[in-house]
């Protein structure tokens, strides 16, 4: 029997390796007069997030409409003894005219231990063409993600930067990969090596969606290869930046890159590291790089993030975590499904439908009525367990959510990390969930490792869960990250007495707490939305603003205590930045918080 198992790994890790070293596929074939393009070449070894697939369609023919279909199924490891599995089924429907050819990024949701995806062209209900599995492992640990490495073979930095990719290694599961020595299964006689852990992509082959960059660790790019991407290429790398990724522009102008916008850059020279909202800009030499080599690189920049708020989205310390009863967030009158009520009523259901039924009609000498009393038994009890469902807990989502939001009043610009808990009693809504096609959507489950429920997701007019996602009466746990154009702002004018605000964030502020000079100035009460108040110097104490139930608590009551000099924490009692997936909410118990930078943020 042990021989057995250990022959049954090896085949399994050597069938693992080969399936890694076929990872992604970039093809192009041209069937009915469409020319279709598929580049699902990605990093094998990815944190949960987005793999991008880049498609391009070129119809030769008259004007149709095409959907791209991305069939898959997944593979949680529980333990070494097994784990459970799932399926995604994601859409996007293109219309094409005559003569049209668009190029665009299709972002699909991927958090499993091993993901096997298919992907599919319909028109009209009939399968075009079908292209080969891709196979990525979703849940590795932020720093075991791969690094992309964006270069132009021709360049100073590309040609050096294929030396740079780290050696991947191999756990005793064939399903999760983890730092260690190379294997030393064999096919055929052969050494079986797996993948570097790290990818290159030409310039021309990024993403022109940020989703895409979620799944990797760092994004690497060289001075001459970013001149080289489209203005769509740039602007999701700065979305991803500025969401929390590591950008490192190699021998790259950073005034380039990010043009300073704020008075504390305007007369001083660009640092080698710049803040950009919740990431890091790295301007380091080539030079530098190669004598560092990319761990080191990667090492010293993780000095410079905050990972609480970084990417990947799995960086922050307290990923995953359930509070209670399924819930990341426990929602306020929200005790979960009631069991014992529906067992009792189950029960009594059974024995009047059963039992009691039977006897009633017996002594009545009408046995052969069973045909009617049953079919009305049975109605007046979908009617009371509806009733009470509904009485006890209505329509509708409750929610509650847990966000932060970085705000730049200069550049206009917000980022907002949410942790959201939805109840829906009743019943499910109408359509699932929609979220804008721009932000990260994590659906990380009732036990924080990601839903086992079948996912369908459509993008082609928004990001819509239409199943997967949220059910009623089960608790819905997800992690949002927005980023748009924003301008709420908070007015500041300096007084004799103290500071004067004026609230225009959109919501109305419960607590606030603003730096500078060196002087800390409060906020003695609420302040309506549109409203003035006038802030008086004071200390401040975490713990009295920030519960220490919540998430990343501890964090929050430091930022607190020690916000930084020109910036105010502001703590709305609704906040405008997150999105919970469905038009109304019940909100109970959220908690908002507003990092703002009158002035611009500095570097």
């Amino acid at each position: 029997m042990t021989k057995r198992i250990a022959l049954a790994s090896v085949v399994l890790l050597g069938l693992a390796a080969s399936a890694l070293a076929a990872a992604g596929e970039y093809r192009t074939v041209e069937v009915e007069s469409l020319r279709i393009t598929i580049d699902s070449e990605w990093g094998q070894r990815t944190a949960p997030g987005y793999i991008p697939i880049r498609v391009e369609l070129a119809n030769l023919g008259e004007a149709r409409v095409v959907e791209i279909v991305a069939l898959g199924n997944r593979y949680f490891m529980r333990s070494r003894a097994g784990g459970w599995q799932g399926a995604t089924n994601v859409r996007q429907t293109v219309r094409l005219a005559r003569g049209d050819r668009i190029k665009f990024t299709m972002p699909l949701p991927a958090f499993a231990d091993n993901e096997n995806i298919r992907f599919e062209i319909h028109e009209g209900g009939r399968v075009l063409e079908r292209f080969s599995y891709t196979s990525f492992q979703s849940r590795v640990s932020a720093n075991d993600a791969a690094v992309l490495l964006v270069a132009d073979p021709s360049s100073a930095f590309g040609k050096v930067a294929g030396s740079w990719p780290r050696p991947s290694g191999y756990s005793a599961s064939p399903f999760v990969l983890v730092p260690g020595p190379p294997p030393t299964a064999s096919v055929r006689g052969r050494p079986v090596a797996p993948p570097p852990l790290d990818f290159l992509l030409e310039p021309a082959r990024l993403p022109t969606s940020w989703l895409g960059f979620t799944s990797v660790r760092a994004v690497i790019v060289g001075g001459n290869e970013w001149g080289q991407l489209s203005e769509a290429q740039k602007s999701a790398l700065l979305t991803w930046t500025g969401s929390g990724g590591d950008l490192v522009i190699v021998d790259g102008d950073p005034g380039a890159v990010l043009p300073s916008q704020g008075r504390s850059l305007a007369a001083t020279p660009y640092p080698k590291t710049r803040a950009y909202l919740f990431g890091r800009i790295h301007s380091p030499t080539l030079a530098e790089v190669t004598a560092s080599g990319l761990a080191g690189t990667l090492s010293a920049a993780d000095t410079l993030q905050d990972s609480n708020f970084g990417l990947p989205a799995n960086r922050t310390s307290d990923w995953g975590v359930i509070a209670a009863r399924g819930f990341r967030l426990p929602i306020p009158g929200v005790d979960g499904v009631p069991a014992r009520s529906y067992l009792f009523i189950l029960v009594l259901f059974s024995l009047l439908i059963g039992p009691a039924n039977f006897w009633l009609l017996l002594r009545a000498r009408r046995p052969v009525l069973l045909v009617l009393t049953t079919p009305i038994v049975s109605a007046l009890f979908i009617v009371l367990l509806a009733g009470y469902v509904v009485a006890g807990e209505g329509f509708g989502v409750r929610a509650r959510a847990a966000t932060i939001t970085m705000l730049d009043e200069v550049r206009k610009q917000a980022v907002t990390r949410a942790s959201i808990s939805l109840y829906a009693a009743g019943m499910t809504p109408a359509g699932g969930l929609r979220f804008p096609r721009d932000v990260a959507i994590f659906a990380i489950g009732p036990e924080g490792t990601g839903s086992r429920d079948e996912q369908t997701i459509d993008l082609s007019e928004s990001q819509r869960f239409a199943s997967g996602a949220i059910q009623a009466r089960s608790p819905t746990n997800l992690e949002e990250i927005a980023f748009r154009s924003a301008r709420e702002r908070l007015g500041i004018t300096p007084s004799a007495d103290g500071v004067m605000v004026v609230n225009g964030l959109g919501g109305n502020v419960v607590a606030l707490v603003y730096r500078q000079g060196g002087t800390l100035y409060t906020l003695s009460g609420p302040l309506p939305s549109g409203g003035k108040a006038l802030l008086k110097t004071g200390a401040v104490r975490g713990t009295e603003i920030v519960p220490a139930s919540l998430p990343l608590s501890v964090r929050l009551q430091h930022l607190f205590e020690h916000v930084p000099d020109g910036a105010y924490l502001a703590v709305l009692e609704r906040s405008p930045f997150w999105d919970p997936g469905v038009p109304s909410v019940d909100e109970r118990g959220s908690f908002h918080v507003v990092i703002g930078w009158p002035e611009g943020q500095p570097s």
